[in-house]
């Protein structure tokens, strides 16, 4: 009977998050409240929607949840235990607040999962702040994520962070810095160190690009 209850209960707080996480379910075809109630453990199940209740408290956008509840189901399917879930979804809710404060007034989910990303990886919070002030009106999710590996791939993050930074100002495409970073990642494996690769793939592009404008180089700076 106390199973019963405590089903019931999960399901009662999980239906309530679903506002919290709108639209995290339709990515997986799985709605929120069932990823939540078909946790087994009610350790582990109270745990996530803690996390998920305080993560709503703390005024991070609704899209911004599914990132937390990726998480919270990786986890589980490592079996992890539910204080290694609390650690991990709190320490990755700290970092989406910091990206959402630095990549503010509006970042998208997908903006504030590259960031969260990067600073995890050790990009620093100035580098994200200065990348909103490059392109204040669009998303900036791509070149999060190819900064994000090349410094996961050992390149230096100030390096990686000023290499990035002068390619968005000098106007680089999402597509051309993404075929960079592939160039980068397979001199490295040809046995080129990661810091030479992004210095030969980095200023070939740049060499195609015109030089910043005035107000784009006010931005950077």
């Amino acid at each position: 009977m106390k199973n019963k209850n405590m089903t019931r209960y999960a399901a009662f707080v999980a239906a309530a998050l679903v506002a919290a996480i709108s639209g995290a379910g339709a990515q997986q075809g799985v709605q929120p409240e069932r990823r939540i109630t078909a946790i087994s453990d009610d350790a582990t199940r109270s745990v996530v929607i803690e996390q998920l209740t305080l993560a709503k408290e703390s005024g991070l956008p609704a899209g911004a949840m599914e990132p937390l509840m990726a998480k919270a189901m990786e986890g589980v399917a490592k079996k992890a235990t539910s204080k290694s879930i609390r650690s991990a979804m709190d320490a990755l809710q700290k970092r989406l607040r910091k990206a959402n404060d630095l990549l503010a007034p509006s970042p998208t989910v997908d903006e504030l999962s590259a960031g969260a990303d990067a600073l995890y990886v050790g990009v620093p919070e100035r580098t994200l702040k200065q990348m909103r002030q490059a392109a204040p009106r669009r998303s900036i999710a791509v070149e999060l994520g190819v900064l994000t590996e090349l410094v996961a791939r050992s390149v230096p993050p100030a390096k990686a962070s000023k290499m990035v930074l002068d390619l968005m100002a000098r106007g680089a495409t999402g597509a051309q810095l993404t075929a960079m970073n592939t160039a980068v990642q397979s001199d490295v494996a040809a046995g080129l160190t990661p810091e030479a690769a992004l210095d030969r793939h980095g200023r070939g592009i740049m060499s195609l690009l015109p030089p910043p404008s005035a107000v784009t180089g006010a931005n950077h700076r």
